[in-house]
């Protein structure tokens, strides 16, 4: 019997590696293949072309799964799991944690790969009930909880407040698609501690990004073209911040959680792209506040950041977010 493991052991460790140099080599120049190679690297191509169109046709109609027991007036936040330099690879999951902390709002975490109702992540479970969108959310939060975070300022003030919101994240956030998704794809492998396989799967999922992005208006754009806008963001949101401690004033209001969301992502997530650098050395005020934001509301950020683990290959697929 042990014979006949180790056999199949090293029968398994030879496909692994045939498979392995045919897909490098499928991307390196798919013309030098041999017949062999092209039945090994096919087989799987198929079943994870398969796998990949299950979970894209099927996610629109697969109903939230909610927990049969919660407790009452209680958020139940659904995010990943953290990644071993931010506590979550997505702006939006920054922007609604940093409220709830900010807000004084009770929750409980529930990290998953798990989509919401709206398709996306993060998304809260609340009495029995799923919502997605971070902004509706946090909508819905100061209408239940009696927050404002907005309070002391006037009606001018709200309105610059949320036009800053809307042009990051309708705005600034596609540069940072295309930064990771089009442009720098390769250190997402580190950042997110996946397996070759895994970052094939990536590869894949990138051609719906440049869908996503085309779709937005911000893909029509040259590479140049794209890095131009984003500075020019980047330079209003320095210059407005100024020597201010928070966007709008000396305390922070709900602007400010998703400004940190999504400079989160640029001083993290981003390493050694342009963004990085217009925020830490173009526009080092930026930093300043990143800093200043977390110090202040993120005192476990390196306690979380520890408990990162690699993404499996289903976890890949489910990172739609990203």
């Amino acid at each position: 019997m042990s014979e006949f493991l180790g056999n199949t052991q090293g029968a398994l460790a030879a496909l692994y590696e045939i498979l392995q140099t045919s897909v490098l080599q499928l991307f390196a120049d798919p013309t030098q293949l041999s017949p062999n190679q092209s039945v090994v690297v096919a087989a799987p191509a198929m079943f994870v072309g398969a796998v990949l169109w299950t979970f894209w046709s099927g996610q629109r109609r697969t109903k939230v799964k909610l927990r049969a027991e919660f407790t009452p007036g209680k958020v139940y936040y659904h995010a990943p799991p953290p990644l071993k330099v931010i506590p979550c690879h997505t702006p939006f999951g920054m922007k609604l944690e940093t409220y709830l902390r900010m807000a004084d709002i009770p929750y409980e975490t529930m990290y998953s790969w798990r989509m919401g109702p709206k398709g996306k992540i993060p998304w809260i479970e609340y009495n029995g009930e799923a919502m997605g969108d971070s902004g509706l959310i946090i909508e819905f939060l100061n209408r239940e909880k009696g927050v404002d975070l907005n309070q002391s300022l006037s009606e001018a003030d709200k309105a610059v407040s949320r036009a800053f919101t809307k042009m990051g994240e309708e705005n600034t956030y596609w540069g940072g698609v295309r930064n990771r998704w089009i442009d720098n794809l390769d250190q997402m492998q580190e950042l997110m501690e996946v397996s070759w396989i895994g970052m094939l799967l990536l590869r894949s999922l990138r051609v719906k990004r440049r869908r996503n992005l085309w779709a937005h208006g911000m893909g029509r754009h040259s590479k140049d073209e794209i890095e131009g806008i984003v500075e020019k963001d980047v330079k209003a949101i320095s210059t407005f911040l100024g020597t201010k401690p928070y966007l709008m004033g000396d305390e922070p209001t709900e602007a400010d959680a998703a400004v940190f969301g999504q400079l989160s992502e640029v001083c993290c997530a981003f390493p050694g792209s342009y963004m990085e650098r217009l925020v830490t050395v173009e526009y080092p005020n930026l930093q300043a506040y990143f800093n200043r934001m977390k110090d202040r509301y993120w005192p476990d950020w390196g306690e979380l950041t520890k408990t990162s683990v690699p993404l499996s290959v289903i976890e890949v697929l489910s990172s739609q977010y990203l």
